[in-house]
């Protein structure tokens, strides 16, 4: 039986259920996430998109926001304005850690923690743990997950 994740915005209007495994939990540290999120390193993990139901109450929207030329998108509720999620190049919905935080009594389940670094001749900080680290993507993702 899969894990069922729920997560919702601050308000509550949006919410998610994310079931199974990430395709990956990473810590992310190339340009276009540092600016589209606005962290020095993003620590999130990547979803297909059939593992994620979202539900968006009546009367709100989740907005949409492609960061300028790139194939990358943030999401955030309409209501409360909280980030409830991240879609990247490759199609995958991109969930920081810090909503499976807050979902989880500010505990992010072992299964979540981010096993490698990607992007990270990029870094801005750099790291003092022993994950393995990537110039790139490191090719961890899939074309047999991404929506056409």
């Amino acid at each position: 039986m899969a894990t069922i994740y729920h997560l919702a915005c601050d308000c509550g209007a949006v919410e998610l259920d994310v079931s199974g495994t990430p395709v990956v939990s990473a810590y992310c540290h190339c340009r276009s996430c540092r600016e589209m999120y606005g962290v020095e390193m993003l620590s999130a993990s990547a979803w297909a998109n059939d593992a994620v139901t979202r539900r968006v109450a009546a009367g709100t929207d989740l907005i949409a926001h492609r960061q300028p030329g790139r194939r990358m998108w943030r999401y955030h509720c309409a209501a409360c304005g909280r980030l409830v999620h991240g879609r990247n190049r490759h199609g995958y919905l991109v969930i920081p850690t810090e909503r499976f935080r807050v979902a989880g009594d500010d505990r992010l389940p072992g299964p979540l923690e981010p096993t490698v670094h990607l992007f990270y001749d990029q870094r801005v900080i750099d790291m003092g743990d022993e994950l393995p680290r990537h110039a790139d993507d490191g090719d961890l993702f899939s074309k047999s997950h991404t929506e056409a």
